[in-house]
């Protein structure tokens, strides 16, 4: 077994932003740590990886945080705008996230590289 083949960033990346659109907050700073941790020893496609999961998290976690934010500076939890927000966040945002995530996912276990669309080109 090659050390290339024992490392598991990308793999663990993907899993990551996949837990974050899930449970926000807990695998995102599990992300930032794993970025800190592994990312200069990593490879080229960990960091491709690890890079776009990164940007892709950050961008949905800053969603779902504005939203928050506008509902708790306008009516609160308990109105419809609150309703709406949300449930555009988890019936829209995250799905068009989760099917990136997957494709990356399934690319990182087979160590391949996988390229987001829009923020590929960021990373």
């Amino acid at each position: 077994m090659t050390e290339l083949s024992k490392d598991n960033t990308a793999a663990f990346s993907e899993a990551f932003f996949i837990g974050n659109l899930l449970f926000v907050g807990i695998f995102y700073i599990a992300l930032w740590v794993l970025y800190f941790l592994r990312y200069k020893s990593t490879s080229a496609v960990g960091k491709k990886h690890l890079g776009q999961a990164l940007i892709a998290s950050s961008l949905s976690t800053i969603i779902f945080l504005s939203i928050n934010v506008f509902i708790l500076l306008t009516d609160g939890y308990h109105s419809l705008s609150a309703l709406f927000g949300l449930e555009l966040y988890y019936m829209l945002i995250v799905p068009l996230f989760l099917a990136a995530g997957i494709m990356a996912f399934t690319r990182a276990i087979r160590g391949e590289e996988f390229s987001y669309p829009f923020i590929g080109q960021l990373s």
